[in-house]
């Protein structure tokens, strides 16, 4: 049985498969941040996510009293509740771009982060279908991954943090992209190799990218 979150402490309840909560666990790692994480199942949640969450969701973010449960809100009140590293830039037109790119990954209609729940989760037909679309996306995108270390910046950002998931997840996904995607595998591995990365996973998700 889960212990209500401590008020003095950052608490994040997060799923032990899903692509929101690793991009968050990702983020509080990447930052060293000083936090207790308490791996809940949906279908069993907590009293406390039920009572405070009207959305049920995961992750749920408990912090000086706060409770925070949208993945854009969770990221943007961590990267400046815990400001160093930065994740977003300064530049108001660069960090709405990356805003942007967030929500294009994550929310937005046949977004990333829906094609892998359909291919996971999804019946033959509909996986087929989002595999196609994902590794189709992918290849698309090729030149946005060679152009700088990371994606669209020389710095890791948010955006990084969403698309890091997914990137753990593509041979779990049955996408193989072969030698014209090298560029991709490069961002992927650099990813992997930032500090955190390896601490965000939990027991499950560490066999994804076998």
């Amino acid at each position: 049985m889960l212990t209500k979150p401590n008020p003095a402490s950052t608490t994040l309840y997060s799923a032990s498969q899903g692509l929101e909560s690793h991009a968050v666990r990702f983020i509080m790692a990447h930052k060293s941040i000083d936090r207790d994480v308490l791996e809940v199942d949906f279908d069993e949640l907590p009293e406390e996510i039920l009572d405070l969450n009207p959305c049920e969701s995961l992750p749920t973010l408990f912090d000086r009293g706060m409770v925070l449960y949208d993945l854009g809100v969770v990221m943007e009140y961590l990267d400046e509740r815990f400001p160093f590293p930065p994740l977003l830039p300064v530049d108001p037109i660069e960090k709405a771009e990356k805003r942007l790119l967030v929500y294009r990954f994550t929310r937005a209609p046949g977004c990333w982060y829906e094609l892998t729940n359909i291919i996971l989760n999804g019946n033959k037909k509909d996986s087929d279908g989002a595999r196609k679309t994902l590794n189709g996306n992918l290849i698309e995108l090729i030149p946005l991954f060679s152009h700088k270390p990371f994606f669209k910046s020389d710095t890791m950002t948010l955006v990084d943090a969403c698309l890091a998931p997914i990137m753990w997840r593509l041979n779990l996904l049955g996408i193989t992209l072969g030698d014209k995607a090298k560029p991709v595998s490069a961002y992927a591995d650099r990813l992997f190799g930032q500090e955190g990365f390896q601490e965000s996973l939990t027991f499950c998700e560490k066999d994804f990218n076998q």
